[in-house]
């Protein structure tokens, strides 16, 4: 599907407006969901199996059984969690699509917060690499597919970029929707005073949980959780928190080591990264230099408008649920994965 067929009205052309419709709390889940079979999935991480990924399962059905069929990791994005609204509208989409679904929640985010060593931090690809490990073993699972948003895609570009021609079978492709290739230039644009709404709201979603997590666990949390309260730049939350919770040298080198863009061009598995370039977020100048660099592996979208993990195109359930970019994803998976019954 080329980028040039996703059409919307012109008066929906605003990146601004594309972007809120990621985040605002229509059709999530839709009133037409039916009931799903679902599971609480704890997945260990670390040793000594006390630390865990806490996620949520949405097993597909077919008369009366659970059949074997690929599983889609759906990974929020930074400051988000399993419950955010548009990894809930992707999860519907995909399990109506035939998939079996798990919503994760990063260590420290979401319900994984009781039992997470750390919080997680923009560049933890191993956690995915073990998420998709424990998906293979079920009997249930014909293979792993990762569908990562915003900064969740990053850290699937990166463990496939990680793994490259060694990438295990079990993991049959991953999605990349809206991803920060560049964490150096996304930290600076994101810092400046005309994405203030944007970093509120993201930083939002940080701070909580980096309360919850120090009150919860005081003796892993190195600050207090009033000290969460000042943040007011991605730049200082990193500084104070980040930073010496995981052990890189500074912001610079933590921005460095946790992009995408220079893995890029060792993934083997099949990819499809999907982009706006008017993207306010994560503006398409950050993203281009890297692509002419990535694998034969790498498909690119990249849509003239579409915003911030938006692609809007009307204000019906369907423009919601299987927007365009969701379209895509399935549309990719069909021919790399196989279609599934629907």
């Amino acid at each position: 599907m080329p980028a040039h067929e996703f059409r919307l009205p012109r008066w929906l052309r605003s990146p601004h407006l594309q972007t809120l419709g990621a985040a605002a709390p229509l059709f999530c889940p839709p009133r037409s969901h039916a009931d799903v079979e679902t599971e609480a999935l704890r997945i260990p991480i670390g040793e000594g199996g006390t630390h865990r990924l806490h996620a949520q399962a949405w097993w597909a059905r077919e008369g009366g059984t659970t059949p074997r069929r690929p599983v889609v990791v759906v990974v929020h994005g930074i400051g988000g969690s399993s419950e955010s609204k548009y990894v809930v509208r992707a999860a519907v989409a995909l399990h109506r699509a035939g998939y079996h679904v798990v919503r994760l929640d990063l260590r420290g985010a979401g319900a994984s917060i009781p039992d997470a060593p750390s919080l997680y931090h923009a560049g933890l690809s191993a956690d995915l690499g073990v998420v998709v490990a424990e998906l293979a073993k079920d009997p249930r699972a014909d293979g792993v597919v990762l569908l990562g948003f915003s900064g969740g895609g990053t850290m699937a570009l990166k463990l496939a970029g990680e793994l490259g021609d060694a990438a295990p079978a079990a993991l049959r492709a991953v999605v990349s929707i809206s991803a920060p290739l560049d964490y150096t230039r996304v930290g600076a644009w994101m810092d400046t005073l005309g994405r203030l709404p944007y970093r509120f709201h993201v930083l939002r979603g940080l701070s909580n949980g980096a309360r919850e997590f120090a009150r919860q666990h005081p003796g892993r949390a190195h600050y207090e959780p009033s000290d969460v309260k000042r943040m007011s730049t991605f730049r200082h939350y990193d500084a104070t928190i980040i930073v010496p919770m995981h052990g890189f040298r500074d912001v610079d080198a933590y921005y460095a080591a946790a992009s995408a863009g220079p893995w890029l061009a060792k993934i083997a598995v099949p990819t499809l990264l999907v982009h706006a370039d008017d993207d306010p977020m994560v503006p398409g100048d950050t993203v281009r230099p890297w692509l002419a660099s990535a694998s034969s592996a790498v498909r690119v979208d990249l849509t003239p408008h579409g915003g911030h993990l938006g692609w809007v195109a009307g204000f019906d359930e369907a423009s919601w649920i299987t927007g365009w970019s969701t379209k895509r994803a399935l549309s990719f998976l069909d021919e790399v994965v196989g279609p599934t019954p629907r």
